[in-house]
């Protein structure tokens, strides 16, 4: 089973404060992993550094088998546009476009065919209880609808990771349930690996390995 993500003996320091320190994780390929903490523990940091977003200050990551220390910032892009899906907790969405223009946007960026286009996203707005949503603007969906349609821009593309920055921050239990066997179908269907970030610290998920970020350190739970 192949490594997509590794990262080894990180360090990131934010506002003077360190806030991962020789932290170590491997996501295989097909493997959902989940990273709980409290809020401010530096959870989006980690997921902002195994995204390819920022850099540590200290310490090797390596995506696909390439050491990404030594890469520019527009390899840095492409690998990003190409392989990775990242939903970010702010559920940021381009406030003048429908929720369908903002999905489609990964795709448009791929160059994919409309025709494609329209099919990878009818059936994701299906999946995810979207269906009716598709001319609304961010400014007329819940909080949890916006989280949703970010979703759908992320995993369009099928990619080959996929990081979840608090994705359950809007959704009700049952909503809950349906990302996450979306999530593990698509991990089931095309390999793609994951890690989600969450403060519920004891909310019983369908992942294979469960980790928890204290003061600064990761480690796997029990």
């Amino acid at each position: 089973m192949m490594n997509i993500l590794e990262m080894y003996n990180i360090y990131k320091r934010v506002g003077g404060e360190i806030v991962l320190r020789e932290l170590n994780l491997v996501l295989r390929e097909g493997v959902i992993i989940v990273v709980r903490g409290r809020s401010g523990v530096g959870k989006t940091t980690l997921a902002k550094i195994a995204s390819l977003i920022s850099k540590p200050d200290d310490g090797i990551i390596r995506f696909m088998g390439v050491d990404t220390r030594g890469l520019r910032d527009d390899e840095l892009s492409s690998l990003r546009l190409k392989y990775i899906g990242y939903i970010d907790q702010e559920c940021i969405l381009l406030e003048k476009l429908t929720a369908w223009e903002n999905a489609e946007i990964s795709l448009k960026l791929l160059g994919v065919e409309k025709i494609l286009r329209e099919k990878i996203l009818s059936e994701l707005f299906e999946l995810l209880g979207l269906k009716g949503l598709e001319m609304r603007r961010p400014d007329e969906l819940s909080g949890g609808q916006r989280q949703r349609i970010v979703l759908v821009r992320a995993l369009s593309k099928r990619p080959k990771m996929l990081i979840a920055d608090e994705p359950f921050a809007h959704l009700d239990d049952e909503t809950i349930k349906i990302v996450m066997r979306v999530i593990r179908d698509m991990t089931r269907d095309i390999g793609m690996s994951t890690i989600i970030t969450t403060t519920e610290l004891h909310t019983d998920l369908d992942v294979d390995e469960d980790y928890i970020l204290e003061n600064g350190f990761l480690r796997k739970r029990s």
